[in-house]
């Protein structure tokens, strides 16, 4: 076979690999915990929540600032830090700043 044969049949495969590694998700919120978004809706003052898997919840105080379309029972792995001047009507968990948050499989 001629060189310029065998390269050409390299093509393909290293597509495939190319396509196989840039397809792979990446970890957005590497430093996160997991939760499930849970709407609040009919609690007085309240709306989105995110309930960690040891059943605290968290209020979110800037959800909607985010590129993030929530939906109830959504599991979500989410990046916080508490927002310790700030105090909610809601009163079901601890107000946070969210730094980073996506949906998980």
């Amino acid at each position: 076979m001629k060189p310029f044969t065998k390269r050409l049949l390299l093509l393909p495969l290293l597509l495939s690999l190319a396509f196989i590694f840039t397809a792979c998700p990446e970890d957005k919120c590497p430093d996160g915990v997991n939760a499930v978004v849970k709407d609040y809706t009919g609690l007085s003052g309240c709306h989105w929540v995110l309930e960690l898997e040891d059943g605290e919840k968290l209020e979110p105080v800037n959800l909607h600032e985010l590129d993030f379309e929530p939906e109830d029972g959504m599991p979500v792995r989410v990046e916080y830090t508490e927002a310790q001047q700030m105090m909610s009507i809601c009163m079901v968990g601890k107000m946070v700043e969210i730094q980073c948050i996506t949906r998980r499989q």
